[in-house]
């Protein structure tokens, strides 16, 4: 009985990421597209609050399964980018607007979440899967600074997307973009000259990176027209715009101790968490986010919740929408701070 349950939550969990990143279908075909946009930041804020933020379950059980569900989702990703892409004619400007924001808050939420997942995978088929979706939205710099930036640097002051107390979204947005793609083409100097390699060529990963995303513009403007071009880059503005305020919100005002030159070891405190169902559903266990960091190795169905890590007062989607509000987010997270700290 017990095993029945659990691969009728497996497959309900799968089955929500699913809908979710496939919604878009339903709302073009009865030219309702916006409510994309509603289900997306108020109807699962709403859900969620209703089913609870105590979500425990792991999928340990199913790891062969769930191995191959990321690299499922990479080509739902590339289905619904190329889908809207070609019949991207059929609309207007203003239109083209909507359903880009649309389209890149499902590419920003599924599949860069897709792509922060296989990226950490050592198969090299998975990372190259995740270079593609994260050229699809113009950020494949990302790949290199994520993993070999962000998870040293993290909760430091070095690192341009960990946000500082009391910073506001749209200046973090300016420092981290900038910021991380000026990292990542460091890195990539470092790691080609250390093998005696020449930069500026296709072994660089950042130079590859943004040769595939021009070739990907290129090519949708070649093959299609300029409406399909001006879709794709509003669906990967968007996208990186969700990417950086999650970043925002992850670490917000968290920051490791200095230990003579160096930082403490990253801890489960250097991260903000939350553990509401929806959200974690869609988002593979992102919101788990101290176990990812602590443990960068587990795959979202190893990922465990840590209910003593500090704990967002609202679920993902709705930090979101509120971090686009400096005088609402920032007072909030004030005394959601003094909070964890008091209660610590």
């Amino acid at each position: 009985m017990k095993t029945a349950i659990n691969h009728l939550r497996f497959i309900t969990v799968i089955g929500c990421s699913l809908l979710f990143a496939t919604q878009i279908f339903l709302w073009v075909n009865i030219n309702m597209i916006w409510l994309t946009l509603v289900v997306s930041f108020i109807l699962i804020p709403l859900l969620d609050y209703f089913f609870g933020d105590n979500y425990q379950q792991n999928f340990e059980n199913f790891k062969y399964v769930c191995e191959w569900i990321p690299r499922v989702f990479f080509c739902v990703h590339f289905y619904l980018l190329f889908f809207f892409i070609s019949i991207a004619e059929q609309f207007s400007s203003s239109e083209i607007c909507l359903i880009g924001i649309c389209l890149g808050t499902i590419t920003g939420a599924t599949g860069i979440t897709i792509a922060h997942e296989l990226m950490h995978k050592k198969l090299f088929i998975d990372r190259l899967f995740s270079k593609l979706i994260m050229c699809s939205v113009l950020y494949g710099h990302f790949c290199v600074e994520h993993i070999r930036g962000h998870h040293v640097r993290v909760a430091t002051p070095n690192d341009p997307a960990t946000a500082k107390r009391g910073q506001n979204l749209y200046s973090f947005i300016i420092q981290s973009t900038f910021g991380s793609f000026k990292h990542a083409c460091k890195l990539e100097s470092l790691r080609l000259n250390g093998k005696n390699k020449v930069i500026f060529s296709l072994s660089n990963n950042v130079i590859s990176s943004l040769l595939l995303s021009l070739i990907l513009l290129i090519s949708t403007y070649f093959f299609y027209n300029s409406n399909a071009l001006f879709l794709f880059i509003i669906q990967a503005l968007w996208a990186i715009v969700l990417l950086e305020a999650t970043n925002y919100i992850e670490h917000y005002g968290l920051l490791r101790k200095k230990e003579g030159k160096r930082y403490e070891p990253v801890q489960l405190h250097h991260s903000w968490n939350s553990n509401f169902y929806l959200s974690n559903w869609i988002l593979f266990h992102l919101p788990w986010h101290s176990d990812h960091h602590k443990n960068m190795d587990k795959s979202f169905a190893q990922l465990r919740p840590v209910h003593s890590a500090p704990q967002l007062p609202f679920v993902y989607p709705l930090m979101i929408v509120i971090s686009f509000f400096p005088f609402i987010f920032i007072p909030i997270m004030e005394k959601t701070i003094l909070k964890y700290k008091q209660n610590k």
